[in-house]
C-alpha cells in the first residue's frame, strides 16, 4: 500500500463563522463527501486537548513528533523549508520584509508585510554586503514566497535564546533583539542580531526595487523584522523509522522544512506558490506522479488558512471548493484503480471569524482498501465528530503508514 497525506491548512472552522455553519459545511464538495461515505472520520487535536497549535509545531504532531520534545523555533524550519545549508549549532529566524518609516529616532512598522512584495530575490542579493564586524560569525539570507525569508547565523558561541524584533503589530517601533539567558552567547547573539537588523535597514532603504515601489506608491520593503530565533533539532526521521521513501509537494518553506527534516524530499512543482493563487491541478499530477516513485506522498495546501487569516469566510469556502473540484477531481479515480490510502486533514483550525489559530479539533478523513467505513454522510465538522475514529491527538502520519502495514510491532 502508498500513502497520500493531503493537510488543507486552517482547515477547521466555527458555526459562526457562515452563518450558523462552518465554510467547509457550506462548501459544495462533491468529491470530499463521497470519500467519506466511503472512509472513516474522526476529530484530530492537533497537539491536545485545548493547545492552541502554531503552525510548525501542528506539523510535528502530525508527523508523529512529540513537539515539546523536539520543538526548538520556527526559525529552523523555514532555514531548511527555503533550502538554506543548516547545520548544528546554526541559530536561524523567520524573517519578513516589512515597510519602516523613521520617527523620533525610531524605526516604526508601517506595514508588517511590506505589501506583500515581490522584489524579495533582488533585495536578499543587496544583503550580502552587510558586515556584521565580527570575523568568527556568518550569516546567510535567503527571500522566499511574498516578503517572506530566512536568516541564518553561523559561529561559535551563539544562542537562540534571544527575542524577536518583530514587535507583531503595526504602528510599533521595531524591537531591539534582548538576551532571553544571562549567557555571553545569548548577549553575543543579540548583538549581532542588532547589528544586522540595523545594516540591513541601510542598505534596503535606497534600494532600486524600493525607489521603484515607492514611486508606484506602494510600501516599500526597507527593513527586515525576525522572530522565531531556533536552533536546528534532530529529528529521527520519519522515512527510516517505518522503511519508506518519502516525497512532499508544497509551496510554503515552513511545510518543506517540516518534511525534509521528517526524511522527506521536496518536489519542485510549476504553480505550487503557497497562497490562494496556487495552481491545484498541478499539485495533484505532481502528486500522483511521485506515487510512483515513493511509497509516501504529502501535499501541504495553504490557500485556506490565508482566506481564513484574512478574515474572508467567502474565500475560505470558495478555497475548500477549490480543493475539491480542482485537486481532488483529478485524484479521486485515480486513487480507486490503485493501492494508495488518503488521509486529508488540516493542521489547525482557522475561523475567519477569528483570523487566528484556535483550539477546536479539526476533521480527518481515512479513506483507501484496509479502510472500514464508518457510514459517514458527508465531510464536515458536525460529521468527523460522530465519525468512527473518535477524537484523537496529532500522529496523522503514524495511522496512515499503520494502514499500509509498514513499521514495526511493539512487543512480541
Amino acid at each position: 500500500m502508498r500513502a497520500l497525506l493531503v493537510i488543507a491548512d486552517g482547515l477547521g472552522g466555527r458555526p459562526t463563522d457562515w452563518g450558523d455553519a462552518t465554510c467547509l459545511a457550506r462548501a459544495r464538495t462533491v468529491h470530499l463527501d463521497r470519500l467519506a461515505r466511503e472512509g472513516a472520520l474522526g476529530l484530530m487535536d492537533p497537539i491536545a486537548p485545548g493547545v492552541r497549535p502554531g503552525s510548525d509545531t501542528s506539523h510535528l504532531a502530525i508527523f508523529g513528533y512529540d513537539p515539546a520534545e523536539v520543538y526548538t523555533g520556527r526559525g529552523a524550519f523555514e532555514a531548511l523549508g527555503i533550502g538554506l545549508d543548516v547545520r548544528g549549532g546554526d541559530v536561524c529566524f523567520r524573517a519578513n520584509f516589512a515597510t519602516v518609516k523613521e520617527q523620533d529616532g525610531k524605526l516604526v512598522v508601517h506595514d508588517r508585510r511590506a505589501g506583500r512584495l515581490a522584489e524579495g530575490a533582488q533585495l536578499a542579493e543587496a544583503l550580502e554586503t552587510v558586515d556584521l564586524g565580527d570575523p568568527e560569525v556568518s550569516f546567510t539570507f535567503r527571500a522566499s514566497t511574498e516578503h517572506r525569508g530566512a536568516l541564518v547565523l553561523r559561529g561559535p558561541r551563539l544562542s537562540s535564546e534571544v527575542t524577536d524584533t518583530d514587535p507583531h503589530v503595526e504602528g510599533a517601533a521595531v524591537t531591539s533583539c534582548r538576551p532571553l539567558a544571562d549567557s555571553a552567547a545569548a548577549r553575543r547573539t543579540a548583538k549581532l542580531v542588532n547589528t544586522f537588523s540595523q545594516k540591513a535597514y541601510e542598505c534596503l532603504r535606497e534600494h532600486p526595487a524600493n525607489s521603484m515601489r515607492r514611486e508606484e506608491g506602494k510600501p516599500e520593503g526597507n527593513a527586515l523584522l525576525l522572530r522565531g530565533a531556533a536552533a536546528m533539532p534532530h529529528l529521527s526521521p520519519v522515512t527510516e523509522q517505518y522503511g519508506v521513501q518519502g516525497l512532499c509537494v508544497a509551496g510554503g518553506a515552513l511545510y518543506k522544512g517540516v518534511a525534509r527534516a521528517a526524511g522527506l524530499e521536496v518536489l519542485q512543482v510549476d504553480g505550487a506558490t503557497g497562497d490562494l493563487k496556487t495552481d491545484l491541478r498541478a499539485k495533484a499530477e505532481a502528486a500522483w506522479r511521485a506515487l510512483d516513485k515513493a511509497g509516501f506522498v504529502f501535499v501541504h495546501i495553504k490557500g485556506t488558512d490565508n482566506a481564513a487569516h484574512d478574515g474572508s469566510s467567502l474565500e475560505k469556502t470558495r478555497f475548500i471548493e477549490r480543493i475539491d473540484g480542482e485537486f481532488l477531481a483529478v485524484l479521486e479515480e485515480r486513487l480507486r484503480e490503485g493501492d494508495v490510502v488518503l488521509c486529508f486533514s488540516g493542521d489547525h483550525t482557522t475561523p475567519p471569524a477569528v483570523g487566528e489559530h484556535t483550539a477546536d479539533p479539526v476533521p480527518a478523513l481515512f479513506w483507501g482498501p484496509p479502510v472500514r467505513p464508518d457510514g459517514a454522510a458527508g465531510f464536515d465538522e458536525t460529521a468527523a465528530g460522530t465519525g468512527g475514529l473518535g477524537r484523537f491527538s496529532g500522529r496523522l502520519v503514524p495511522q496512515l503508514l499503520g494502514y499500509c502495514d509498514l513499521g514495526g510491532k511493539f512487543g512480541a
